[in-house]
């Protein structure tokens, strides 16, 4: 796989993951937990999806410096974005643990925060790529 079909793969699998969170955020709040279930199980295997995609991307290529305008601003994001990306995945999976445990007070309290951190993780993803792609080039 070329790096540019891992990139758009990587922000397909990241896009479809933030989209199932804030459809299964909807028809919670609608009360139809078995929809919310499924946008919820698909938004955790397209993240799987995607971490598989970029431990690839990270072997196959080396990362590349960051070198255009806005650096403060880039690093901010990079280093936000890495630090709740790590915090996400014990969340996550408490958080489904809790779901399918049947522990839905528990459940309750800490899902908003995980879908919280999740949507701002694949956001600034995609912002990240923009800061990559389109700024350093034009640096």
């Amino acid at each position: 796989m070329g790096y540019s079909l891992l990139n758009y793969l990587s922000l397909i699998t990241i896009g479809i993951s933030g989209l199932s969170i804030l459809a299964g955020l909807f028809f919670i709040k609608k009360g139809k937990r078995e929809i919310h279930k499924f946008f919820m199980i698909n938004a955790s295997i397209f993240a799987l999806v995607f971490v598989l995609l970029y431990v690839l991307k990270s072997i196959l290529y080396p990362p590349q410096p960051y070198t255009g305008p806005y650096r403060g601003l880039f690093f901010f994001i990079l280093w936000t974005h890495t630090i709740l990306a790590i915090v996400n995945f014990p969340l996550a999976v408490i958080t489904i643990r809790y779901a399918f445990k049947n522990m839905f007070e528990k459940h309750r309290k800490i899902a908003p925060i995980t879908a919280f951190v999740w949507l701002y993780v694949a956001i600034t993803g995609w912002l990240i790529y923009f800061f990559m792609q389109w700024l350093n080039k034009n640096a």
